[in-house]
């Protein structure tokens, strides 16, 4: 598969939101007999590792025939499974990964992996000491550095820069803390209507990634944050997009600008509720793209997830279906096929003037509003 994952959360101590990973397309591999042959579920397993719970993956994993699997699917349970089928790490993930952060980086591949297979407990102080002590021990700056976000947050991005790197600095995608670093950036700005609103942002294009964080490990590189908004500015995987394709103009260009306006009109809005409206505005433009986003957010659905976007997939499938079909939540992606890109684009339009509305009414102070 790759897949490129649509918006994931993240949020930095200086409160900025970084909200989009993009949904990765599915490459289908060759399979050696298609009679006697599987296929790997890695729209399951993915889901698992963007949900920061592999446990449930490997599961999954195990139970495959490595007799009746590909060499491309094998090689990805193999490769899984060294690397999470263990206490540590045995995959060639920070062997592959030299650079001038690399004893950084094996900091939080270590509390990416403790936090990954297992859930029953929350690792964030054990990183935060342990980043503190790095810092302090090699960067000489940071002999001030106290053990609390804001000051891990500025002094770790002074680090970075020190080397030449640039780096979203010290916040979480999710429920895990992340590091995202790379190499080169060029900024350049688009002007365009967004259904039927003009809007004009700034988007960096970013290349030459070390890391892209805890879901790009998660999933063996399969699905990574292809960009995302701050107050100020979108940043964008450069490598992700074909920049004259609807991927880019609606699925990130689009989604992006909404939460650029919305952090602006909204300024507390949560991330379940960002993730609401910028995904209903992709619904409204979205044309070849349509149907394939739909089946991603049926996929990744979950109401009582800690990951902003999947409350935010179940509460636009759970809405449209109300009005599509008169059902509570409608899976079945044929039923959705047999429903027109016009009357879903129009329906999607609704829902996010609706939603405009209400959350008007409650102020700028608004936090949440899809659950409460």
């Amino acid at each position: 598969m790759k897949e490129k994952h649509r918006p994931s959360e993240l949020m930095n101590a200086q409160n900025i939101i970084v909200l989009f990973a993009v949904l990765l397309v599915q490459q289908v591999f060759a399979q050696r007999n298609q009679t006697d042959s599987v296929k790997i579920d890695y729209k399951k397993t993915g889901a698992y590792s963007l949900d920061g719970n592999v446990t449930p993956a490997l599961n999954i994993l195990e139970h495959y025939d490595i007799t009746k699997l590909s060499q491309e699917d094998l090689k990805f349970k193999t490769e899984f499974e060294n690397r999470f089928s263990y206490k540590e790490d045995k995959s060639d993930f920070l062997e592959s990964r030299k650079s001038p952060i690399a004893e950084l980086l094996k900091i939080y591949v270590s509390y990416w992996h403790l936090s990954l297979i297992d859930n029953s407990k929350i690792y964030d102080t054990l990183l935060i000491q342990n980043i503190t002590k790095f810092l302090t021990t090699n960067y000489q700056p940071a002999h001030k550095l106290t053990a609390n976000k804001d000051s891990i947050d500025f002094y770790e991005k002074k680090y970075i820069n020190s080397l030449g790197l640039y780096t979203t600095g010290f916040g979480k995608t999710g429920k895990y803390f992340d590091l995202l670093v790379w190499k080169t950036e060029k900024d350049t700005t688009y002007s365009f209507n967004m259904n039927n609103e003009k809007t004009s942002a700034n988007v960096v294009f970013m290349d030459n990634f070390i890391t892209i964080g805890w879901e790009e490990y998660a999933t063996l590189g399969r699905a990574y944050p292809g960009g995302w908004a701050t107050t100020e500015a979108l940043y964008c995987v450069r490598s992700a997009y074909d920049l004259n394709s609807e991927d880019f103009m609606v699925n990130y260009l689009a989604h992006e600008s909404r939460h650029f306006t919305d952090y602006k009109l909204f300024p507390k809005l949560m991330s379940a509720d960002l993730e609401y409206r910028a995904e209903l505005t992709q619904l409204c433009m979205a044309q070849t793209t349509l149907y394939r986003i739909i089946g991603g957010f049926i996929n990744n659905a979950n109401y009582e997830s800690e990951n902003g976007h999947s409350v935010a997939d179940y509460c636009i499938i759970r809405d449209l279906s109300k009005i599509l079909f008169k059902v509570e939540f409608e899976k079945d992606m044929n039923k959705w096929k047999k429903i027109s890109v016009k009357q879903i684009n129009k329906t999607a339009g609704d829902l996010l003037k609706a939603n405009t509305q209400a959350l008007k009414k409650q102020g700028i102070g608004v936090e949440n509003y899809i659950k409460k």
